[in-house]
């Protein structure tokens, strides 16, 4: 199992910086380095204060599959979105769809005048 490889991904995800982590959890920012470079291996207390961290099973800090669903592998962000849009009515939930997306599209433009996202935006939520 490469623990190390999913410490990395939990981090940047987070986009946090190993000595952010590393305070977290209270050890050194070398030997949190070491974890996701596979010079190290941290031990159960350790991986348990990471999962703790990151507010996730452990099972989903290393990478474990189970036979259970995949919502414990989802970061604590996207788990409270999926709470609350799961009580919106479906005509918002669309809404909320709709209006992701133009966020994305929106982002991955650059340039882009803020009046100009304000405008749009405000527009295709009145729909």
């Amino acid at each position: 199992m490469n623990i190390n490889k999913h410490l990395l991904e939990w981090r940047e995800l987070h986009d946090l910086k190993q000595q952010q982590v590393a305070d977290a959890i209270g050890v050194s920012r070398s030997t949190y380095a070491n974890y996701e470079a596979c010079k190290r291996s941290p031990d159960i207390e350790t991986l348990t204060k990471l999962a703790d961290f990151y507010g996730i099973s452990l099972d989903a800090l290393v990478g474990h599959k189970t036979k259970q669903s995949d919502e414990a592998s989802l970061p604590p962000l996207a788990r409270r979105m999926l709470q609350s849009f799961d009580k919106l009515s479906k005509r918002m939930q669309e809404r909320y769809i709709a209006h992701m997306a133009l966020d994305v599209e929106i982002e991955t433009v650059t340039d882009v005048p803020k009046i100009l996202y304000d405008t749009v935006a405000e527009k295709n939520t009145k729909k």
